[in-house]
């Protein structure tokens, strides 16, 4: 008994505290349906009506809500005897077929009209004829839902049968002048019916002609000549559609099917509006909650002179559908200053603010505020003050929100400052608004170049160029915009001087732009080629001695463990092994107290959690951390449920388990290698070859030995150096033909190593030989005593200037002085 006392009082409590949360929240349509939910099993129907009526003023009500509601009121005790409780459930009717246009909505209405018309009870009739105002509700009632659904291609054929059996219940009934009047209407109804496109147009024609051959026999010929001429285009035009309604059954009611189908009825001129209008009805049962619909439906309205208060009636509907939407809010605010007046647009904006339906986002809140200002400066009763306090009230409340979410294009920040330097003539407030809006978004390159077009209209020249050399040392998300805009500006505003000082800063930033880009792509790089190439180390297996964490690197030293059994020491899931499907979890904040069967216990039982490990520390000791894997996605997802879930006063965390990574290592550059060059002339420079090498590929430095005659060229890489040594050998500079071995190749030739130093002496004429010392040794180069010079031979016949003096001399000399050997 204590314990339903608890239920009850804690449930009273929750439903105390609901209004308050709806008050924080009034567009939590979930919250809605459990606050009724609850009211109707708890009995209240005075509170549960309430609750109703405000889910009705703020959000649309789907017809299962509104069919539950109207039961509701027809379970109170003798209620279709009371005329209060029948006008309430006629407005029922009459909120839930304005809601939406539903067949089934209109069938339970024009069934409930014919119960009450056709009860025996006359009380019943009595409070009927007064509640619909008039004994004749049936037929007017009919009448209605034939109107509304007469459009509908594919069902408006349910409720013509009823609308016609009523009319010829009533002709049969009349007498005279009366019964030729009724005909004549029921006539005039079938010729509008068969000039209205539908599915059942030939059910509707054989209807016809059973009704001339009873009530105008004589007449016959005549009338079915006239019914058959209308008919006859009626079924051109359904051909037409039964196309487009292939392709939404084929989509299942796609938004871009209705949308084709809509521009080829307003691109008929033979089709009326009612029948567009249908066509949206029909979308928006299937796409209630896509805001393009409404908006599509709105803007159509609109265009139609004579129905500006329908668009506005549809305003209202979409945002108690898309109450997230911005530009349907402004729709309803532009179309209430137009039927209403300033106050109610004002009335409305004041809405959406304060329920909070826009303040996720910039864009959309702009969207609201912006044609708030725009009836707001429409207003001839508004003067500069209040519009300058609007602006201001609207700027407030926008960066009161995420800037993250505000327009790339500044189309609100613009509407606003316009208004201000434009309208109310305040340049200075105006300044302050744009040095705000930079403030906010720094990154963002429109906000500036917008300031300094500001400053370029409204300002000086140095207040433009201030405004552009702060923006250039930000980190802008599309500095090249500024860049240009900056530098168009010097081009019509500036002199030389003005200009080159805009360039030199921007060729500064970019720059500087471009080493950042470089560290980035750099950092990308290492990182990426740490993910691919770097495996993780070998670890022991747990199960073995030697898997003790002083024999474990230290990053991935873990906790000893308990296992299932409660033995402190031993993973349970090491001993039983790890089931391939399973998922693991941590659990953080147990009890010391706590066992394995404890915990999996807490989790869902052994037919959800497979393994269990209570982890300890090196001691032994538990401190409430352990692993647990679950056998399926539900029991994971029954588990991370209970995160924050209270146990003997201390809150639990269940997390999803992440295995730590290994520590990422810096990859190792690349090693540089030489280019040994050989047989240039004393007076060639090392900017010539390396103008040759840089062909080859990245360059790093040129050096020379002692004497001078050898060049090493050092590459970045190996492929570089094989690519240098290939354009520099055989290369003719300078008269003299070059030679080139890369460091490997080199090495390859058993020679002298380059650190030492050394040379080879050969015979008199030879050059000398150097190569780079081999890489795969570490042994310090030993010192060489150079020999000395040999002495100059004289020059040969030929030869001027005393000496060789180059590769071409030397070789001159030597065929000169050397026989040829015979063939």
């Amino acid at each position: 008994m204590e314990s339903e006392l608890d239920d009850l009082n804690s449930l009273d409590a929750f439903l105390k505290a609901l209004p308050e949360k709806l008050e924080k929240t009034p567009y939590d349509y979930n919250l809605y349906t459990q606050w009724i939910q609850l009211l109707r099993a708890v009995g209240d129907i005075d509170s549960l009506r309430s609750a109703r009526q405000h889910m009705c003023a703020r959000l649309a009500v789907s017809n299962d809500l509104f069919l539950e509601w109207i039961a509701d009121e027809e379970a109170q005790p003798d209620a279709l005897s009371d005329e209060l409780v029948l006008k309430n459930i006629i407005d029922l009717f009459r909120m839930a077929v304005h809601e939406r246009v539903s067949l089934i909505m209109w069938q339970r209405y024009v069934d409930f009209a014919a119960g009450l018309a056709h009860s025996h009870d006359e009380d019943v009739k009595k409070a009927a004829s007064a509640a619909f105002d008039g004994p004749d509700y049936l037929f007017s009632v009919l009448q209605q839902a034939v109107n509304a659904t007469s459009a509908h291609y594919l069902q408006s054929q349910a409720l013509w049968p009823q609308y016609c059996d009523y009319i010829a219940l009533e002709i049969k009934r009349a007498e005279g002048s009366h019964r030729d009047k009724l005909v004549d209407q029921l006539r005039n109804v079938f010729f509008e019916r068969l000039a209205q496109p539908h599915a059942g147009l030939e059910d509707t024609f054989a209807m016809y002609s059973e009704f001339t051959t009873r009530y105008n026999e004589a007449e016959y010929e005549q009338r079915m000549i006239e019914a058959n001429k209308v008919a006859s285009d009626t079924r051109t035009r359904c051909t037409q559609r039964n196309a487009f309604e292939d392709d939404l059954v084929a989509s299942n009611g796609s938004w871009s099917d209705y949308a084709r189908y809509i521009d080829k009825l307003v691109q008929d001129n033979a089709n009326s509006p009612k029948e567009v209008c249908m066509l949206y009805e029909r979308a928006l049962v299937l796409n209630c909650y896509s805001p393009e619909v409404w908006h599509d439906y709105i803007v159509y309205l609109d265009s139609l002179s004579r129905d500006k208060q329908s668009a506005l009636e549809v305003a209202r509907r979409a945002i108690r559908n898309c109450p997230w939407s911005g530009k349907l809010w402004a729709q309803v605010v532009y179309l209430a200053f137009l039927h209403a007046g300033y106050a109610q647009a004002t009335q409305d904006f004041t809405q959406a603010v304060d329920t909070h339906a826009v303040d996720y986002s910039m864009v959309e809140f702009g969207h609201v505020a912006v044609a708030w200002l725009a009836v707001t400066r429409a207003d001839t009763d508004t003067d500069s003050k209040a519009l300058l306090a609007a602006c201001a009230k609207c700027v407030d409340i926008a960066y009161s929100l995420d800037v993250s979410t505000a327009d790339p294009l500044l189309f609100f920040e613009r509407c606003c400052t316009s208004t201000v330097a434009g309208v109310v003539t305040d340049t200075e407030y105006a300044r302050k608004l744009w040095t705000r809006i930079c403030k906010a978004r720094k990154s963002c390159t429109e906000a500036w170049v917008l300031s300094a077009e500001f400053e370029r209209m409204h300002g000086s020249d140095t207040a433009t160029r201030s405004v552009f050399r702060h923006a250039a040392q930000r980190r802008l998300d599309n500095p090249e915009r500024l860049f240009d805009a900056w530098l168009a500006f010097e081009s019509v505003s500036g002199d030389l001087s003005t200009l080159y000082a805009a360039e030199r800063m921007i060729n500064s930033q970019r720059h500087l732009i471009q080493r950042r880009m470089e560290r980035a792509g750099i950092q990308h790089d290492v990182q990426t080629s740490d993910s691919v190439s770097t495996l993780p180390a070998k670890r022991p297996r747990t199960d073995s001695p030697e898997a003790t964490n002083d024999n474990l690197p230290a990053a991935d030293q873990q906790p000893q463990s308990m296992g299932a059994g409660g033995e402190r020491g031993t993973s349970h899931s090491a001993a039983h092994g790890q089931p391939t499907d399973t998922t693991t979890v941590f659990v953080k904040g147990l009890p010391a107290s706590y066992s394995a069967d404890d915990l999996r216990g807490f989790l869902g039982g052994a037919g959800n959690v497979g393994s269990v490990t209570l982890l300890t520390d090196k001691h032994g000791t538990f401190h409430g951390l352990a692993k647990a894997d679950l056998l399926s996605v539900d029991a994971l997802v029954a588990a991370l449920d209970k995160n924050g879930t209270n146990i003997d006063g201390r809150f639990v965390a269940v997390h999803r388990y992440k295995q730590q990574k290994p520590p990422k290592r810096a990859s190792r550059p690349p090693r540089e290698v030489s280019v040994v060059v050989q047989g240039f002339a004393s007076g060639t420079s090392n900017k010539q070859i390396e103008d040759i090498a840089k062909s080859g590929g990245t360059l790093v430095r040129i050096r020379r030995n002692e004497t001078g005659d050898t060049a090493f060229v050092v590459m970045k890489t190996l492929d570089d150096a094989l690519g240098a040594a290939k354009v520099l050998d055989g290369c003719v500079l300078d008269g003299c033909v070059l030679t080139a071995k890369a460091a490997n190749e080199a090495a390859d030739t058993n020679s002298v190593p380059v650190a030492s130093m050394s040379k080879q002496q050969g015979k008199k004429g030879t050059a000398t030989i150097l190569a780079p010392r081999n890489v795969a040794t570490r042994r310090p180069a030993k010192k060489v005593n150079l020999a000395a010079k040999p002495e100059r031979e004289p020059a040969a016949e030929g030869v001027q200037g005393g000496g060789a003096k180059s590769n071409a001399d030397f070789r001159q000399l030597y065929i000169s002085q050397t026989p040829r050997s015979k063939e």
